[in-house]
């Protein structure tokens, strides 16, 4: 009876837990970031719900070297994608080769695999808030580094700071906006440069038209853009110009999903060369 007792209790627990967890929008975030020297660099991920981190992985990528085992690359490391490798090495994740990896940190003393490592600070930074962790990094530097090792639990990496920071960095990128626009050319002639200026730093950024943009062509963008770095609502300008030098502009674009037209002159219904329909089909 008291193990029945127990296991409903346990179950209520965990439906509990599940009502709580399912109120917030689940996110992803992923980053490259240079977490651990200048030789490798590292794929950190972290799913967000309301700012906690209730997931993180953390791999790592560097040219290795045959050990006592074989050391695996990527994929088509052996076809095309491998062709400009260093002499006998590959590009490989340090998870896929945890051991050749390992037994290279046991000979600077290491008694913890890097596999082992990653594990204890995803843990770490699972079921934390991100200012949660901002505040545990705050003091910490690259001259005192090393004292923060104490601060995760089954973490021995030298470098455990840097991967902290790099789930942050993650987390931070979950929350990140990304607005999608399908560009319609409707100006009748090519168009040579088409921009979606940054009306934060006023940089132009990519020339989407640079491959060229024929007339009554389609061309669908992305862009993903941190607007927590901005009072207001973030925008955009979009600015292009056809072979013929005809121009147009719009100068509040926000983030958002939307089908642009880029009209020509004569087909002009309102003071912008924009519009915000998909044309009908024909």
């Amino acid at each position: 009876m008291r193990k029945i007792t127990a296991i409903l209790l346990a179950v209520m627990m965990l439906l509990a837990a599940s009502a709580a967890f399912a109120e917030g929008e689940v996110l992803i975030g992923q980053v490259d970031y240079a977490a651990h020297g200048a030789g490798c660099f590292a794929v950190i991920t972290a799913v967000v719900q309301d700012d906690v981190v209730i997931a993180a992985k953390i791999d790592e990528f560097q040219f290795i070297g045959d050990g006592v085992v074989p050391a695996v690359g990527v994929p088509n490391s052996d076809a095309s994608f491998g062709e400009n490798y260093p002499e006998g090495r590959v590009l490989g994740s340090k998870r896929t080769n945890n051991a050749l990896y390992s037994l290279n940190m046991q000979k600077a003393g290491s008694t913890v695999q890097i596999a082992a490592n990653y594990n204890a600070i995803e843990a770490y930074c699972t079921g934390k808030t991100i200012a949660e962790l901002e505040a545990a990094v705050a003091d910490f530097n690259d001259e005192n580094k090393a004292e923060f090792v104490d601060v995760v639990s089954g973490a021995t990496t030298a470098d455990t700071l840097g991967y902290v920071k790099g789930v942050i960095a993650a987390a931070k990128a979950a929350k990140f906006e990304t607005g999608t626009y399908t560009f319609y050319n409707k100006t009748g002639e090519n168009v040579t440069e088409l921009y979606l200026i940054d009306n934060v730093t006023g940089e132009k950024g990519v020339n989407y038209a640079a491959n060229g943009f024929a007339p009554d062509a389609m061309n669908v963008i992305t862009v993903t853009y941190d607007t927590s770095i901005t009072e207001d609502k973030y925008s955009m300008t979009i600015a292009f110009k056809t072979e013929s030098g005809y121009e147009g502009t719009f100068s509040t674009l926000h983030i958002e999903t939307a089908p642009v037209q880029l009209l020509a002159q004569d087909a002009m219904t309102g003071a912008t060369q924009i519009s915000f329909f998909a044309p009908e089909a024909e």
